[in-house]
């Protein structure tokens, strides 16, 4: 844990260095967007109208009847197990590996930055984001619910144990939470190419199933953490600021600049 904090604090300090080297601004307004889009998420369903309401009351009734069910998945999982389905669960479980993911991301802005690729700094910067507040919403998540992995054969049960421990920390998947904050953050930037959505919400639902082919999560769990990961990424989209490049004459070139 201790690492990844180190390393996030690493991206941060890259991204900013190269950030305020091209437009001072914009990383104030990046950072504040944080806590803007948490607010927008909390004060959310007091806008909604009877159609979103509708859809939140599915999502979770698909929640509860996967709830319901998850000892006999997970069953049909673990019977169903040969050594090409483990193969692909290995390939698809890179798809939540934070220690690889951060380092890809943090690379991703600064050469971005560096290569005057403003599209893919934002790409990298977007993704960050949702990475961060998705996994943040996550742990809370899995320490408050203190569940137990299928693995342990304890049950499927929320607070299966006497107090609290980080031993308990199956709802939602972390895994399935990652793999969904970047996919439709990767579909949008990339939507002319017709090919990238197909490829990322594939290679995310992957990484959702492998967990529950692994032992690791309940069906429910990566349900969960596909939720999770999706809506963070849909509000990340609506409420950060972006880097663009506009023609600049005076400077007989091009200008770095930010919109929302």
């Amino acid at each position: 844990m201790q690492g990844r904090i180190c390393l996030l604090l690493l991206i941060f300090v890259l991204c900013a260095t190269t950030v305020q080297a091209q437009d001072s601004s914009y990383l104030s307004s990046y950072l504040i967007s944080y806590p803007q889009t948490v607010w927008q998420a909390a004060t959310a369903p007091l806008e909604w109208d009877a159609q979103a309401w509708l859809t939140a009351g599915g999502v979770v009734a698909i929640g509860g009847i996967l709830y319901l069910t998850d000892e006999q998945s997970n069953s049909f999982f673990q019977q169903h197990r040969t050594e090409l389905t483990a193969e692909f669960s290995r390939i698809f479980k890179l798809g939540g590996e934070g220690k690889y993911i951060l380092p890809g991301l943090g690379l991703t802005v600064a050469s971005g930055l560096l290569f005057d690729s403003p599209k893919t700094a934002d790409t990298g910067l977007l993704c960050l984001k949702s990475f961060i507040l998705a996994n943040g919403v996550s742990q809370v998540l899995k320490y408050s619910t203190q569940r137990q992995r299928p693995r342990h054969g304890k049950g499927k049960e929320f607070w299966n144990g006497s107090g609290f421990t980080r031993h308990r920390q199956s709802f939602p998947s972390g895994h399935s939470t990652v793999a969904w904050s970047l996919a439709p953050i990767l579909a949008e930037q990339y939507r002319e190419a017709k090919w990238v959505a197909p490829v990322v919400y594939t290679f995310a639902a992957g990484t959702s199933l492998s967990r529950v082919h692994d032992n690791e999560h309940w069906l429910s769990d990566a349900f969960a953490g596909a939720v999770i990961g999706y809506i963070t990424a849909k509000l990340t989209l609506v409420s950060t600021p972006r880097l663009e490049v506009y023609p600049n004459a005076q400077l007989d070139g091009v200008t770095l600049l930010y919109r929302y």
